[in-house]
């Protein structure tokens, strides 16, 4: 049993309120407001099933456990308050395993994914294929390099920053996603089978550059993404392309390829999607009176952060617009939105709304994982998403309705940019988050 979580985040601290119970005395701490963090609620949770896991094997085993990833250098996260040193880079990677499945993901397990926040789930049974062991293997691989997390906070700047135990790390990583020759396919299946598989699903991998002070010596998952984009607008066939994102921040690098469709002599066109102020995962929550007389500068930021998102949607909407594309912002009373994915179509039929999947079958490719396709998950975050390629020989098509269901169904809560008024008037405070923290955003 492993759980692997961002050791930044992991270890920020959350108020709570332990209520009296009744009969209780009130000199006793009940009632009275604690804190706590994620790595010790999980690992309170945890510690009987590692227990029974040891005794069941009357030994102990390294690789069950919680562990605490490292990304940034211990330094920056002393200067920066919390959650704001998250900026600087998280380990984002989503992915849940049990036995022989698989659930790859842009969704944390927080309470609110399982209610009011809307997210995007893609589920590998029966092994699928070989998928399910190699994300095993990455796990084990990942927790090697992380910190076993035993109650005790961390070291993480003698333990965790050591460039041997990185470079190590990046061989092990690359061993797992170039040097290994075997298809991603068991044993067990059939030679008939191999050759007609529903799809092709090729993971990929991203670290930032100033983890090792130079790239990993493999593919990263931003230049698969972007050789898949440009392979479909190379293409003959008409290709049009969908993106969706939580925090909307197109890089140039990723913009040039967008609008590279809609600039195609009969090509198809990009269309964007991302959240609106009301489901905007950094939208305000209501907060009580006195809450609201004594907000800090990180509270200030933070309400900021929308209007800085709709500052940077309205920069990415004059490139895609003028190539024809169209940007979308999802909006629903009660909800927020963190959905993200890239979904590639061929010669789909149009309707009077362009931007919806017409034709299910027209469905060639789509991308699921944790990337927001912005500036933080091009630098500073470790993610891992997945390439599914639909094979046309193959009758994917249940697969493939499910996939252009999760793009028109997140459309129906959605409105059209342009047709939307954007706010000239934005704030000093706003115009400070776009400027200075832009490529963190």
């Amino acid at each position: 049993m492993q759980i692997i979580l961002d050791a930044n985040r992991a270890m920020r601290k959350v108020s709570f309120t332990n209520k009296r119970n009744a009969g209780q005395s009130h000199d006793s701490n009940q009632g009275s407001s604690l804190s706590t963090n994620s790595a010790d609620t999980v690992l309170s949770t945890l510690k009987p099933f590692l227990e029974r896991i040891e005794g069941d094997n009357h030994s102990k085993n390294s690789n069950n456990g919680l562990f605490l990833f490292p990304v940034n250098d211990q330094r920056l996260c002393t200067i920066l308050p919390s959650p704001l040193d998250e900026v600087a880079g998280v380990f984002h990677i989503k992915a849940y395993l049990v036995d022989d499945e698989l659930i790859l993901s842009g969704a944390n397990l927080s309470e609110e994914y399982f209610s009011n926040r809307l997210d995007r789930y893609m589920l590998f049974t029966d092994g699928g294929g070989g998928l399910v062991d190699f994300y095993a293997d990455l796990c084990d691989t990942l927790c090697s390099y992380a910190i076993k997390y035993d109650g005790q906070p961390p070291l993480l700047s003698t333990q965790s920053f050591d460039s041997t135990r990185k470079q190590q790390l990046e061989s092990s990583l690359t061993r797992l996603f170039v040097d290994e020759t075997r298809t991603i396919l068991p044993d067990s299946y059939s030679h008939n089978d191999a050759l007609d598989p529903v799809a092709y699903a090729i993971p990929t991998f991203q670290v930032p550059n100033s983890f090792l002070g130079r790239p990993f010596q493999f593919q990263s998952d931003n230049d698969a993404s972007r050789d898949l984009l440009l392979a479909a607008v190379e293409s003959e066939q008409n290709m049009s392309v969908r993106l969706s994102s939580a925090y909307l921040n197109l890089t140039p690098r990723l913009r040039s390829v967008l609008t590279m469709f809609g600039n195609k002599r009969g090509g198809g066109a990009p269309y964007v999607l991302t959240a609106g102020a009301m489901s905007h995962g950094f939208a305000p929550k209501k907060q009580t009176k006195s809450k609201q007389n004594n907000v800090g500068i990180v509270d200030k930021i933070k309400s900021s952060i929308p209007e800085a998102f709709l500052t940077l949607v309205k920069e990415a909407s004059q490139s895609i617009i003028a190539c024809g594309g169209k940007v979308l912002l999802y909006e629903r009373q009660g909800w927020t939105f963190h959905a993200k994915g890239v979904w590639i179509t061929a010669n789909d039929t149009n309707t009077s709304r362009q931007e919806l999947i017409n034709d299910p079958t027209s469905v060639v490719s789509t991308i699921i994982g944790s990337g927001n396709y912005g500036a933080r998950s091009e630098d500073l975050d470790v993610e891992s998403n997945c390439v599914i390629v639909f094979n046309e020989q193959s009758k994917g098509e249940p697969i493939q309705q499910s996939v252009a269901n999760d793009w028109n169904n997140m459309c129906e809560h959605s409105t059209v940019t342009e047709d939307l008024d954007f706010r000239d008037d934005v704030n000093n405070l706003t115009n400070i988050v776009v400027q200075f923290m832009k490529k963190f955003l």
